[in-house]
């Protein structure tokens, strides 16, 4: 796939568009996530999601629980999704965000385009919390995070073992104020 010549900035040219994910859109959507995978940033699974698999997926993310999508000139340029958070017992109003951006447009604002409209479906949605969660050294997502209004909670040390070292994970939290009454 070709790149976008540098420098890209999204503040120079049109605002991607942040729209729901479509069925059309899951093998740009795996590459995006095989990506995250390679680079150890955002992920601590190693499997390669397939195209049939992530169509299942986008078509799960329906309702209170969406997956957007950047585009700028029909090609997307990252996702972010809400999903139940996953604890036991459920708790309602609390959900996980995850965000991956193709890596020839991180650093150039379609993370915060993406994390922005996300809290605004969150809002929409009734929910009242946001959690995430990234490995530590991911800099420049938690430095979204701060830009955002999000929360560092505390991080996990050692908390997965993955490519021949020990991880440390972030936890990170943004309370939808509205939604706490």
């Amino acid at each position: 796939m070709d790149t976008i010549p540098t420098p890209f900035r999204v503040d120079s040219l049109p605002q991607p568009r942040i729209r729901n994910a479509e069925k059309r859109d899951a093998a740009e959507i795996a590459q995006i996530y095989h990506q995250a995978t390679q680079d150890g940033l955002a992920t601590f699974e190693s499997f390669l999601a397939s195209p049939d698999e992530r169509e299942r997926w986008v078509e799960e993310h329906r309702g209170r629980f969406p997956l957007l999508v950047a585009e700028w000139s029909g090609r997307l340029l990252g996702w972010a999704s809400l999903s139940p958070y996953p604890i036991r017992p459920h708790i309602d109003g609390v959900v996980e965000m995850l965000i991956y951006i193709d890596r020839d447009f991180r650093r150039h604002g379609v993370g915060r385009e993406l994390m922005r409209a996300l809290q605004v479906a969150a809002r929409e949605s009734g929910h009242r919390k946001i959690i995430g969660r990234f490995v530590v050294h991911n800099d420049a997502g938690r430095t979204l995070c701060r830009q955002t209004g999000w929360r560092e909670v505390g991080v996990h040390l050692k908390h997965m073992y993955l490519d021949g070292r020990w991880q440390d994970m972030v936890i990170v939290e943004y309370l939808i104020p509205e939604n706490l009454k």
